[in-house]
Order: structure tokens, then sequence, then C-alpha cells
């Protein structure tokens, strides 16, 4: 069976949340990103739709995703959709859907991405890119 990978820019509508989870203590970092799909209606008029979503980072990925994203920040999420289902203590069945990272990148406001990882020399590094983030995009 194959995954349902996830790629987008969003904007953190939080903090990151960070926390310890089993026996191994693994590292937990859990954080909400917005994100907003654009299209023309009917009529041709723009619309937004926006779709907030949980994204879980686990290990040291999650560690350097706390460390670096705090709220407002955009951030390009690669990774794939996890679902998971539970049982109320009254019975009802209820699901949700998180996206569980392999990969972020931090976004800047001016269209560029700027690399999560660390090169040799211990400085960020920065790719142009365009059309990554509009302002206009943020749902909020």
């Amino acid at each position: 069976m194959a995954e349902l990978s996830v790629h987008g820019v969003g904007v953190a509508v939080a903090d990151p949340e960070v926390r310890s989870v089993g026996q191994k203590q693994t590292s937990l970092c859990v954080v909400n990103l917005a994100f907003n799909r654009r299209y023309q209606d009917g009529n041709q008029q723009w619309q937004s739709e926006p779709c907030f979503l949980r994204v879980q980072a686990w290990g040291s990925r999650g560690d350097r995703m706390a460390e670096l994203v705090k709220k407002g920040q955009p951030i390009y999420i690669d990774g794939y959709l996890k679902q998971d289902t539970w049982t109320t203590n009254e019975g009802s069945k209820r699901v949700s859907y998180s996206v569980v990272l392999k990969d972020f990148q931090l976004c800047e406001k001016n269209g560029k991405i700027e690399n999560s990882k660390k090169n040799n020399n211990d400085q960020q590094t920065v790719s142009p890119t365009t059309n990554t983030y509009a302002e206009d995009d943020i749902p909020f």
C-alpha cells in the first residue's frame, strides 16, 4: 500500500508543543499549521478555504522543529498523512488526521525557503525560491 504524501507551505498558528512519549521517552513535537487554498468560484470571484492540520515531528527532527518554529512562522512541510481512530467512553467512534513530518524548511515572507538543516560550517543556508509564500495566503 502506498502512503499519502503531503507537501505544502503553512503558517504555525501557535508555538510547537514538545513532550516525551513511550518507554524510550522519544521526543515528539506537535505544531498546528494553517493552509489556505485560493480558488475562483462560478462567478469568477476569488475565494479562500482555510485548512488546519496537526503536524507531528519525532526524535531529533522534532527537537529541531521545536527550536526553530515559532507562532506565525511560514513552513514548507514534506510528510505523510496518518489516521488515528478511537472509541470514546460513550461508544462513539472518532477519527483524526495528522501529518507525520519527513522534512521541513522555514520560509521567509519574501518567498525564500530557509534550509532547516545545518551545513558543514554550521551556517543556515538559504536557497532562493519564488512564489512559495504570499502574505495574502494566510487565512488569519
